[in-house]
C-alpha cells in the first residue's frame, strides 16, 4: 500500500506498525466490550496523532469506524484516495 500511494504525485506514506484497531466487526460496539475496544485502539490513535497525517487510510470498515468514533479524523479507504482528483 505504501509503494502504491507514493506513486501518486505529491504523496508520501507511512505504514504504521499497529495491531488490531479494537473494533473487530461488532466487537467494539458491544457495551460490555466498549472499554476494552478503546484500550486496544489507543496505540493506533496515538500513532496517528504522532504522525499528523493529511490523510489517514484504513482499508477495514471497522477500523475506519473506530477512528471516526474515537478521534477527530475522517479516514478514507484506499479506493477513495485513488478517486480523489490529483492536485
Amino acid at each position: 500500500m505504501t509503494r502504491l500511494v507514493e506513486r501518486l504525485p505529491g504523496r508520501r506514506a507511512t505504514l504504521l506498525d499497529t495491531g488490531c484497531c479494537g473494533m473487530a466487526g461488532s466487537f467494539g460496539a458491544l457495551s460490555e466490550k466498549y472499554e476494552l475496544s478503546k484500550q486496544v485502539a489507543a496505540d493506533l490513535l496515538r500513532k496517528i496523532d504522532n504522525q499528523q497525517p493529511d490523510v489517514v487510510i484504513a482499508s477495514g470498515t471497522s477500523c475506519r469506524h473506530q477512528i471516526v468514533d474515537l478521534s477527530e479524523r475522517w479516514p478514507k479507504h484506499m479506493a477513495e484516495l485513488f478517486a480523489d482528483p490529483i492536485e
